[in-house]
């Protein structure tokens, strides 16, 4: 009888091996799981119940989220240097100004290299300034997940306190001052009228609206970036006027570049009037401001003048697939990429973040549910980006050292805001500092 066991045993054990599960990871920027329900991302929620879902339906696969960092820039450095280590996620979330850098990196393998040809035909139904962000030259390197745009945020009551119409927030910068003037005559006690963070993505929306481009070669789309236009005319009107809410009382900020999470503080606390911030935080904003007491409102971007009506960029991130892992979790890491992305997760990411749909197919479905009806901000970001002209402005620059590049920016309209430096000097050089960080950079590929 024993040896009998024995041998069932030793037959059952091969089975027991090849049955293991293949185990993937995927890393992105929205922090880990907490416990405590009242400082929990609710995005995390959303991105647990799709892993959840895709393991149900693939039961020989195991996926495991994790995120080094909030910072785009940071979890895609701690992904290269685990890649040195041997121990590359196979997932990852890459941010919409690091895609060339990315493909130059070799960590990454496209995803029209190992697609399946109906998976490759579902490309077809994102919308096409999305998708096309993330080409380059014939490969598609990453599929598009997280998209979003900037919007006005704003206080309704406020607004109102104010004698200003709450259904009509500032459409263009002299408004904006306009709408200022009025907020802080009325409401004395605001650290400032407006806030936003100290980043180079709103200059470089308010610049495209302009219909003007950030880099040479169509903003990298045709060759490799290798000047940036950070000294232009209408860089510098969006400086000028920067300076001008600054220098008037109008504007404040946390005092740390980048900081998202810090400006919105200011605004759900009541000390700002208006913020800018991305989409990607509605349901954040939202659930937020029901906490506090806040009667909020979502307007669009407002624009340099009546005239800028080129459109929006897109922001936000795709997912891409890490090499040198083996043909199985390569497959099991596609398979997830398409499964995150499909219509039916696109929706439901869409509903429970804020960032917009960005398949044709979720976009039909909403609007045949009655969902915008019922939720008018979720549209606001996604009819900007329907009324903007598809062009190389709009596209948005790809450049190589983006977080360096677009760093030299930042650094320019803090020495505006914060040193009172000429606009166009500090635009000048940031213009000479980026332009050779571009050819340095490109020198490496020649």
């Amino acid at each position: 009888m024993m040896v009998m066991i024995l041998a069932g045993i030793v037959l059952v054990l091969p089975v027991a091996a090849q049955d293991a599960p293949i185990e993937i990871t995927f890393v992105h920027i929205f922090g880990e799981v907490d416990n405590e329900e009242d400082i929990t991302d609710v995005r995390i929620a959303v991105i647990e119940s799709i892993i959840d879902d895709f393991m149900a339906e693939n039961p020989n696969v195991v996926v495991r989220s994790r995120s080094t960092s909030t910072d785009y820039v940071e979890v895609f450095n701690n992904a290269l240097a685990a890649a040195e280590q041997g121990l590359a996620p196979h997932v990852i979330q890459v941010e919409e100004g690091l895609t060339q850098i990315a493909a130059d990196s070799q960590l990454f393998i496209p995803i029209s290299d190992v697609a399946t040809p109906e998976q490759l035909a579902s490309l077809d139904d994102f919308l096409p300034q999305v998708r096309d962000y993330y080409n380059v030259g014939d490969d598609i390197w990453g599929i598009p997940w997280n998209s979003s745009n900037p919007v006005l945020y704003y206080n309704r009551g406020m607004f109102e306190e104010a004698g200003l119409d709450p259904d009509s927030p500032p459409r263009t910068f002299a408004e904006v001052l306009e709408v200022c003037e009025a907020l802080s005559a009325a409401l004395p006690d605001l650290q400032s009228c407006a806030n936003w963070p100290m980043v180079a993505w709103f200059p470089e929306q308010w610049v495209s609206m302009q219909n003007v481009l950030i880099a040479d070669n169509e903003n990298g789309r045709t060759a490799r970036a290798s000047e940036v236009f950070y000294d232009s005319d209408e860089m510098l009107l969006v400086a000028n006027w920067w300076k001008e809410m600054a220098d008037r009382g109008f504007y404040s900020y946390t005092g740390s570049p980048s900081n998202y999470t810090g400006e919105a503080g200011l605004f759900i606390t009541r000390r700002t009037a208006m913020t800018i911030n991305s989409t990607a935080g509605l349901t954040n904003f939202i659930s937020l401001s029901e906490r506090f007491g806040i009667d909020l409102g979502v307007g669009r971007l407002f624009i340099p003048n009546e005239d800028a009506t080129n459109g929006v960029t897109v922001g936000g991130a795709s997912v891409w697939l890490s090499a040198g892992h083996s043909d199985a979790e390569i497959e099991a890491a596609r398979d997830f990429v398409f499964f995150l992305t499909n219509t039916e997760n696109n929706i439901r990411w869409h509903q429970g973040s804020g960032y917009f749909p960005n398949r044709v197919s979720a976009l039909e479905q909403l609007e045949a549910d009655g969902w915008y009806d019922e939720n008018p901000f979720f549209a606001v970001a996604i009819d900007q980006l329907r009324e903007s002209e598809v062009n190389a402005a709009t596209a948005g620059a790809i450049l190589g050292p983006s977080a360096q590049v677009r760093g030299f920016l930042i650094e320019a309209f803090q020495s505006i805001v914060d040193g009172g430096q000429d606009p166009l000097e500090a635009l000048q050089t940031a213009a000479t500092r980026g332009t050779a960080e571009l050819q340095a950079y490109n020198s490496l590929f020649e």
